[in-house]
């Protein structure tokens, strides 16, 4: 648990090279090959990374057309998932089906226990009007479930934080991953686009504030061999 509470703290300390390689590259491709980070531009300002996990300040445009701040207004302070996806790949790789689906297995409520933040990797096509036309045709609930653009440079900078490959991805691969976090513990995870529901849920209830613990203690150590339970999973209370 501690590894993944640090999960993008810890990575923080590697960015420092990465914002040296950033700087000497000649130039940084967006999430959909559209623009680039000019020459010399550093991808990880000290002064833009927010929070326990070191996340960057971006502006954003929503499918609702308002423009608001990545982190300032979307993930500071929640308990949120993160990913990226374009509406022009959603039949033939379901991310957004797929995490619909992980909503309607967790017991808490999306847009009070919990947000989502979808960032879409073509944001020259898929436009608020697109976007908001998307999510009413996938029936995504009005509440808690963000989705945006992001122009311009801001795009290389967040997908490079969110360790997201820089190039155009190949049509063949179907790879992807979806960042969860309690954000004001700095308690992350991530976890691979097309894992069970009931794995995903799981592992975004893992993030979740928890209740004060009352009454007898309950043992808390290693899983017994011949007791049921996850194989991964060494605690019982």
């Amino acid at each position: 648990m501690d590894n993944r509470r640090k999960f993008l703290v810890d990575l923080s300390i590697g960015a420092t090279g990465l914002l040296v390689a950033g700087a000497a590259a000649s130039a940084i491709a967006d999430p959909a090959g559209h623009k680039q980070v000019k020459k010399g531009v550093q991808v990880f300002k000290s002064e833009n990374l927010h929070g326990p996990g070191q996340l960057p300040e971006a502006t954003v445009e929503t499918s609702q057309g308002k423009t608001v701040q990545l982190y300032a207004d979307l993930i500071k302070g929640k308990v949120v998932l993160i990913n990226y996806m374009a509406i022009d790949n959603e039949e033939s790789f379901p991310v957004i089906g797929g995490l619909l689906e992980v909503t309607k297995q967790l017991k808490p409520k999306l847009g009070t226990d919990f947000h989502i933040v979808s960032i879409t990797s073509d944001p020259v096509r898929d436009t608020p009007a697109r976007l908001r036309a998307f999510a009413k045709r996938m029936g995504i609930p009005k509440q808690g479930w963000s989705f945006v653009r992001i122009p311009g440079e801001d795009s290389a900078i967040v997908s490079a934080r969110l360790h997201r490959h820089p190039m155009a991805p190949d049509p063949r691969s179907r790879v992807g991953v979806v960042h969860y976090g309690n954000e004001p513990l700095g308690l992350w995870g991530v976890f691979p686009v097309g894992i069970s529901t009931a794995d995903a849920a799981m592992r975004v209830t893992s993030v979740m504030p928890g209740k004060p613990v009352s009454g007898e203690m309950r043992r808390a150590g290693p899983r017994k061999r011949d007791e049921a339970g996850l194989a991964f999973n060494n605690r019982i209370a």
